[in-house]
């Protein structure tokens, strides 16, 4: 009883805060911030005490404060701390990037290439060839001929075959889960969006120039090859910079980390870099190639993990659109089950054998449902290119495509938590890491 009590009296003191003050912008932020750290760390408290995961709790908090809801927290307060979004994202990708160790995951590369191909690029077919038989009960499809709603397809289907490495990390780092199930879950997450954003650029361009959105192809292919290898690179450099760091310098590691990942988000969109693909690829660098002690940076980085998820996911939460969902809600019932069968399908396709142990095989797949930040991202940049002012007709699907992505990430985050965390925990790998549960601290 007492975290719930808590929980009110904190919700209470932030409607009186809104109610009865003039919040400038920046007072806003800060007390966005602080009650959503607070409001997702209590509902988190209460729900494990239910058996469900802490990530849901967080998920929970963002909605119910957010603008659908109770509105405890506005879109403006939401806007304001895109910062700490940004910089979390990076965090997470340096961690994800810093666990893949390319030695364990060796054995396994056939596995992640036949589950890349089979499971992620087959959801995409599966996905889009759906949407392709429904378009009849989806108005944005009003119009378009046969090439237009094909091309309209097929960018919904990337986009909706996005995972999400930063839930895959909260649940492995909650459950200490650690093994070749862990592993591969991971490694098939970080392949799998990278791909992604690959082939949604590709698919973006394409259907600009079917439907008549004015974007160049050509330009958009250079853009695609910067934005990954520049990435990549500009990743290497960032890795290699951590390592000196952590060999020759040592105290204060974190700190300068951290800094590194504020930099990255702050500046890497506006050079048209990726922050996620820049994080990763120096975490991967950090792991394999440099001779500095990731481990060390990692140890001390999980101390830090539990106030980044809160507000991380708490944002996550508070953007899902639970009216949408409601409105579009068997489209996107039909989509979310259209794309978890395709992973299981393929994913048994990839596995077969290929040697993995029988609790790989099992539950592997299921790595690949949840959604969260690309998905999100995903769905802004098709309503933003296809839905935004001065666009009429076919050229705005944009807005209705949104609202089945925003559909179905909603319902995946509220769901597919959960049901990683129960498989984890049957898996046996849970409890076998090392290291500080942040998820238990303050029990």
């Amino acid at each position: 009883m007492v975290p719930l009590l808590l929980l009110l009296a904190v919700a209470g003191l932030m409607q009186a805060a809104r109610s009865f003050s003039a919040i400038s912008t920046s007072a806003g932020t800060e007390l966005a911030f602080g009650f959503l750290l607070l409001a997702a760390y209590f509902t988190a408290k209460l729900l494990s005490r239910l058996g469900l995961p802490k990530l849901t709790g967080y998920l929970l908090a963002g909605v119910l404060s957010g603008p659908f809801v109770f509105q405890l927290v506005t879109p403006v307060m939401t806007d304001s701390l895109k910062v700490v979004a940004d910089t979390a994202t990076a965090i997470l990708a340096l961690e994800a990037g810093s666990e893949l160790n390319l030695k364990r995951v060796r054995p396994v590369m056939k596995t992640l290439r036949g589950i890349t191909f089979y499971a992620v690029m087959g959801s995409m077919v599966a996905i889009a060839g759906v949407l392709f038989l429904m378009r009849p009960w989806l108005s944005f499809f009003d119009g378009m001929d046969l090439q237009q709603s094909v091309v309209v397809c097929m960018v919904i289907g990337v986009a909706l075959s996005a995972q999400s490495p930063a839930v895959v990390m909260a649940l492995l780092a909650e459950t200490r889960a650690e093994g070749p199930l862990s592993q591969i879950i991971l490694a098939s997450v970080v392949v799998a969006d990278l791909t992604v954003i690959m082939l949604f650029s590709v698919a973006l361009a394409i259907t600009g120039a079917v439907i008549g959105g004015s974007i160049d192809v050509t330009q958009t292919a250079l853009e695609v090859a910067w934005e990954l290898i520049g990435s990549m690179v500009f990743g290497v450099a960032i890795g290699m910079l951590i390592g000196l760091f952590l060999r020759y310098v040592k105290q204060g590691a974190p700190l300068f980390a951290l800094m590194i990942c504020v930099v990255v988000a702050e500046i890497g969109s506006r050079i048209h870099l990726d922050p996620l693909i820049v994080l990763l690829t120096s975490g991967v660098w950090l792991r394999n190639f440099s001779r500095a002690d990731a481990n060390d940076l990692l140890h001390k980085f999980e101390a830090a993990q539990l106030p980044v998820f809160l507000v991380f996911f708490a944002l996550a939460g508070g953007k899902l659109h639970l009216d949408e969902l409601g409105a579009a809600i068997i489209p996107v019932g039909v989509i979310a089950v259209t794309r978890a069968t395709s992973f299981y399908l393929g994913s048994r396709v990839a596995m077969r054998g290929s040697g993995v142990p029988p609790v790989v095989a099992k539950y592997a797949w299921f790595g690949l449902v949840p959604q969260a930040g690309l998905a999100l991202a995903l769905a802004l940049v098709l309503q933003k290119t296809f839905g935004g002012e001065g666009k009429t007709g076919i050229a705005a699907f944009g807005n209705g495509a949104a609202t089945i992505v925003l559909g179905v990430v909603a319902l995946n985050e509220l769901t597919a938590p959960v049901i990683l965390r129960m498989l984890l925990l049957r898996s046996g790998e849970a409890g076998k890491k090392q290291g500080v549960d942040f998820a238990a601290n303050g029990h």
